[in-house]
C-alpha cells in the first residue's frame, strides 16, 4: 500500500469522526436553531454591552459558567433535569469549553471537556485551577482542569450525598471558595422531599440530617473536614464570598411564602424554615425572616427563582432571577454585625431570557452569564451564555478582613447572648453549642429576657446535635413556665421537634396561663398536633383553635384569643357558629364574633349584624361595629341604616350615616385634601380637628370594607391580610408617629421595602396585570391586586413581566374620609390595645 493512499485513507477517517468545533449540534433533533432576538436591557452606567457568547445549538439548558485563567469558558450543559421520555439529547449532562479564538466576542472553538453526569447544579474554578463541580449527589473536582483541553476519567469526589431523594434542582448546589482562604470550600444544599441524607467527606467525615430544610456546609478544598454552617434554608442554590468574606447564599422561598431570601451565612445560622413541619412555609413553628427565637433574618430580598450569586466589585453583589428574567445589583451596608442588601435592576429582559449562574474573566473585564432561555422546568433544546463587558473592569481583589465575627471567650459568650445582635447572639449561641458542661449550672432564670432566650435557644442545641446525651431536656418545664413568651415558645418548638409526648399535659397546662398570646396558642396547638402525629403534610391550627372557642369549659381569654386567631373562611366557622357565640351574652366574645362577621364572606351574616345593630341593651360601640360590618350590603339593608341614622346615640347614628354615604346612599360633601407632597397641611388637617380622637372609629374604618379597607392587605391582632406588612405592633416601634403614618399612606411609593414592589404581567391573550405575589402552587402564581382580591396566572400563560416602582396600596385612600376620620384611624394605629 502506498503511501500516499494510507494518507488518503486517514483522511477520510478522520473526517468522518464527529467534531468537536462550534458546528456539531447544528443538524441534532434536539438542539434548536432559533437564535437570539433580542438584547438584555442594560440598567448599569458601567456596562458598555451585551452580547451573545454562545448559544444553540452549540449548546442548550446551561448551568453551571465558569472562565479559566486562560479565558476558556466551561460550561455545565444539563440534559437529564426532568428528562421527558421523548427528548433526543445525550444521555447525560456534559462540560463544554468555548474559545473565542479571534477576539471578536463570540465563542469560534468548541469542545466537550467532559460527559457522564446527572442533575449538574454548579461549576467553580478554584485559585488552584482545578475545576469544582456540584451535582445534586456530590462535589467533584477536575485536576488541573485549566490547563487540560479535557478530563483525564472521572472527577475526585470530595463530598457525597448518601440518600433517596431524586428532586433535580435540590440537593447539592451552589459552590464558594474564598479567594483569601483558597484551602477552603463552601457549598449549599436543599432537600425539598424531607428525605433522610447523609454527607461524607473524603476523610470519612459523616454528618446526617432530613426533615430540617435546606443547609450550608464548608470543608477543605480536597473534601476534608466536612462541618455544617447554617440551616434553615429552603434550597441554598446559589453560594459566593463577597471581596470582604462575608458568605452570601441565595434561598428560593417556599410554595406559600415569598420572597427568595438573600442570607449572609455564618457559622451556627439558623434562617427559620424546616420542611419536617411542611411545604408552605406558613407552619406556626417556622418563620422566615427571623421572626422566631435564635432565627436569623434576610439580609435581602430576592426575586423569584433565585439562582446565582457573585460579588460585583466592593460591598456590592449580582444576583440571577430566573423567573422575573433579570439579573439584580444590591448594595451591601452594615447592620449591627451583619449586613443588608438594597436591590435594582442591573440587566433585564424578556420573556426567554432567563439567568443561572455567573462568572467572571479573570481580568474583570467580562461577566459570562448562563441563560437557560425558555421557562420549561425539562430540558429542550436552548440555552445561551451572555457576555457582559465592562467599561471599567469589576475588582476581583479580597480586601483585608475586618468584618468577620470573631469566635467569644466561653465568658464572653454567656454575657452575649443578651446581645441585641442576632449575628452577636448566634456566634455566640455557636460558641456555647461546643461547650455544653461550661453551661451546665448556670443561673440562667436572673438574666435578662433576650438571655434567658438564646440561653434556652443554646440548650436545644446541644440536646439536638448527634450523639447528644439529651443532658438538658429536663430543663423543659422551667422553661414552659417562664414569664417570656419567647422562651416559652422556645420550650414548645423542642418537645415538637422531638416528638416529646411525656409533656403533653404540660402544654395542656399552658392553655391556662392569664398571658396567653396568640402565637403561644398556635404553636402549642400545633406542637400537640406534632407529638399525636408526626408528619409533614400541611397543618393548619383551624379545627382546635374551633373547638377550643366552643368548649364553654375553657377561659373567657383562651375562648376569646382561639376565636380572635381562626381563620374568617374557615368552612367551619359559619354564620350559625358566629350566632350561636353572640348568644353567650359574653361581652369579650360577643366583640370577636361581631368582629368577624364584619369581614366575613357570606352575605348571610346580614341577619346577625342587623341583630346586634338594633338591641339596645348592647353596647353603642358594638352595635357600631354591626353596622360597619353591613357596609359591604347596605343596599340590602338601607331601610334599617336609614332608621339608625336617626338614633338618640351619637355613635350609631354616625356609624349608620357613614355606612350608607360608603355605599352611595347618602351624599356628604369633603373639602379637598392636600395634595401627596404636602405633608405639612396633611398634619394641619389632622390637628385643627377638635376634641379626642376615637380609636373605635379607626378600627371600624380600617376594617370597612368600603372606606379605607386597610385589613384587606394588614392585618390587626390576627384579623386582616398579611400581604403587606402586620401592623399590630406598629405602635410600639421606633420612629413611628402621625407624620409618619401620613407620609406611607397618602404616598405609599415614596419609600417601600423591595419586597412589596408589586409585577406587571403581561399575558399572551392580551391582559395586563398588576399584583403582589403571595404565593405558588406548581404551576399557578398566586398574586393580591390593589382592591385586595387575590387573581391566579398560570406561569405558561405570561408573555413577559417588569417589577413596578409604585405600591399596590392606592393612591387616595383617604379622600373619602373626614379629617375627623383620618384622625381616628391614625389613633387606632398609634393607640390600639393588643
Amino acid at each position: 500500500m502506498s503511501m500516499k493512499y494510507l494518507t488518503s485513507i486517514l483522511l477520510l477517517c478522520l473526517l468522518a469522526l464527529p467534531t468537536n468545533d462550534a458546528r456539531s449540534q447544528t443538524q441534532s433533533s434536539w438542539a434548536s436553531n432559533d437564535k437570539a432576538s433580542f438584547t438584555p436591557q442594560i440598567h448599569h452606567p458601567n456596562i458598555k454591552a451585551v452580547t451573545v457568547f454562545a448559544q444553540n445549538p452549540d449548546l442548550v439548558t446551561p448551568v453551571g459558567v465558569a472562565v479559566s485563567p486562560d479565558g476558556r469558558v466551561f460550561v455545565q450543559e444539563n440534559h437529564t433535569h426532568k428528562r421527558e421520555p421523548n427528548y433526543s439529547g445525550p444521555k447525560t449532562d456534559r462540560i463544554l469549553v468555548f474559545e473565542d479564538t479571534n477576539g471578536d466576542g463570540v465563542a469560534d472553538k468548541r469542545s466537550v471537556f467532559y460527559e457522564g453526569h446527572t442533575f449538574s447544579t454548579d461549576l467553580l474554578f478554584g485559585p488552584d485551577g482545578h475545576l469544582y463541580v456540584s451535582t445534586r449527589w456530590f462535589i467533584g473536582r477536575f485536576l488541573n482542569a485549566s490547563s487540560k483541553q479535557s478530563a483525564d476519567g472521572e472527577p475526585e469526589k470530595l463530598v457525597v450525598c448518601e440518600t433517596e431523594g431524586d428532586y433535580p434542582h435540590n440537593g447539592i448546589g451552589g459552590l464558594a471558595i474564598d479567594p483569601s482562604d483558597p484551602d477552603s470550600l463552601a457549598f449549599g444544599f436543599g432537600e425539598n422531599l424531607g428525605v433522610d441524607y447523609t454527607f461524607v467527606g473524603s476523610d470519612g467525615t459523616k454528618l446526617s440530617g432530613g426533615g430540617e430544610g435546606g443547609s450550608t456546609y464548608r470543608c477543605r478544598t480536597d473534601g476534608a473536614e466536612l462541618t455544617r454552617l447554617s440551616t434553615g434554608h429552603w434550597n441554598a442554590f446559589g453560594m459566593t464570598y463577597d471581596l470582604a468574606g462575608n458568605l452570601f447564599s441565595t434561598d428560593n422561598d417556599p410554595d406559600a411564602t415569598p420572597p427568595n431570601r438573600l442570607l449572609h451565612v455564618i457559622p451556627g445560622a439558623d434562617f427559620g424554615y424546616e420542611f419536617r413541619y411542611g411545604r408552605s412555609g406558613r407552619h406556626p413553628l417556622v418563620c422566615w425572616n427571623g421572626e422566631n427565637p435564635g432565627t436569623l433574618g434576610m439580609a435581602g430580598v430576592l426575586n423569584e427563582a433565585a439562582c446565582g450569586v457573585i460579588p460585583f466589585g466592593v460591598n456590592h453583589l449580582l444576583t440571577a432571577s430566573w423567573t422575573d428574567n433579570r439579573v439584580d445589583l444590591h448594595k451591601l451596608t452594615p447592620k449591627g454585625a451583619s449586613l443588608e442588601a438594597t436591590r435594582e435592576q442591573f440587566l433585564s429582559g424578556p420573556d426567554d431570557f432567563r439567568p443561572v449562574h455567573f462568572s467572571y474573566s479573570t481580568d474583570g473585564r467580562f461577566l459570562y452569564i448562563s441563560d437557560w432561555v425558555k421557562i420549561s422546568y425539562p430540558v429542550h433544546g436552548h440555552g445561551r451564555i451572555w457576555r457582559v463587558e465592562f467599561k471599567q473592569p469589576i475588582s476581583l481583589t479580597p480586601l483585608p478582613r475586618t468584618n468577620e465575627i470573631a469566635e467569644p471567650t466561653i465568658d464572653k459568650a454567656i454575657e452575649l447572648l443578651g446581645s441585641p445582635d442576632p449575628y452577636v447572639r448566634t456566634a455566640a449561641m455557636n460558641t456555647l453549642v461546643q461547650h455544653p458542661k461550661e453551661i451546665e449550672d448556670l443561673d440562667w432564670k436572673t438574666m435578662n429576657e433576650v438571655a434567658r432566650v438564646h440561653y434556652a435557644v443554646t440548650l436545644k442545641r446541644i440536646d439536638q446535635r448527634k450523639g447528644s446525651s439529651g443532658q438538658f431536656v429536663d430543663r423543659i418545664p422551667d422553661l414552659l413556665l417562664d414569664k417570656s413568651s419567647d422562651v416559652r415558645f422556645v420550650a414548645i418548638k423542642w418537645i415538637a421537634d422531638e416528638a416529646l409526648e411525656h409533656h403533653r399535659v404540660s402544654l395542656e397546662q399552658l392553655l391556662k396561663r392569664d398571658d396567653l398570646s396568640r402565637r403561644d396558642l398556635k404553636a402549642m396547638v400545633a406542637s400537640l398536633a406534632k407529638i399525636s402525629s408526626p408528619t409533614t403534610r400541611e397543618f393548619s391550627p383551624d379545627d382546635t383553635l374551633l373547638k377550643l372557642t366552643l368548649d364553654d369549659s375553657n377561659p373567657i381569654q383562651l375562648r376569646r384569643i382561639a376565636l380572635q386567631s381562626l381563620n374568617v373562611d374557615h368552612p367551619r366557622l359559619t354564620i350559625g357558629v358566629l350566632e350561636s357565640l353572640l348568644d353567650l351574652n359574653n361581652a369579650t366574645i360577643q366583640r370577636e364574633a361581631v368582629h368577624i362577621l364584619a369581614i366575613h364572606p357570606d352575605a348571610n351574616k346580614a341577619s346577625a349584624l342587623n341583630k346586634v345593630a338594633g338591641d339596645e341593651s348592647l353596647d353603642a360601640n358594638l352595635r357600631a361595629d354591626a353596622i360597619a360590618g353591613l357596609a359591604s350590603l347596605a343596599t340590602e339593608n338601607a331601610d334599617v341604616l336609614q332608621e339608625l341614622a336617626n338614633h338618640h346615640h351619637p355613635i350609631i347614628a354616625n356609624e349608620a350615616r357613614r355606612t350608607l354615604v360608603s355605599a352611595g346612599l347618602l351624599k356628604r360633601k369633603l373639602p379637598a385634601k392636600p395634595s401627596v407632597d404636602q405633608l405639612s397641611d396633611w398634619n394641619t388637617l389632622i390637628d385643627e380637628v377638635e376634641g379626642e380622637p376615637d380609636p373605635n372609629v379607626g378600627r371600624r374604618l380600617f376594617f370597612h370594607n368600603n372606606l379605607a379597607g386597610c385589613y384587606k392587605c394588614h392585618a390587626v391582632n390576627g384579623r386582616g391580610n398579611e400581604v403587606g406588612p402586620d401592623l399590630t405592633t406598629i405602635h410600639k416601634q421606633t420612629g413611628i408617629t402621625q407624620t409618619w403614618l401620613l407620609k406611607h399612606i397618602v404616598h405609599p411609593s415614596a419609600e417601600m421595602a423591595p419586597y412589596y414592589r408589586p409585577q406587571q404581567l403581561l399575558t399572551f391573550d392580551g391582559q395586563v396585570l398588576t399584583g403582589l405575589i403571595i404565593a405558588r402552587e406548581g404551576q399557578r402564581e398566586g398574586y393580591i391586586g390593589s382592591d385586595g382580591k387575590v387573581f391566579y396566572v398560570d406561569k405558561n400563560d405570561v408573555e413577559g413581566r417588569q417589577e413596578l416602582t409604585n405600591s399596590i396600596m392606592p393612591t387616595g385612600l383617604l379622600d373619602p374620609l373626614t379629617a375627623t376620620e383620618i384622625r381616628d384611624l391614625l389613633a387606632y394605629l398609634l393607640l390600639h390595645e393588643e
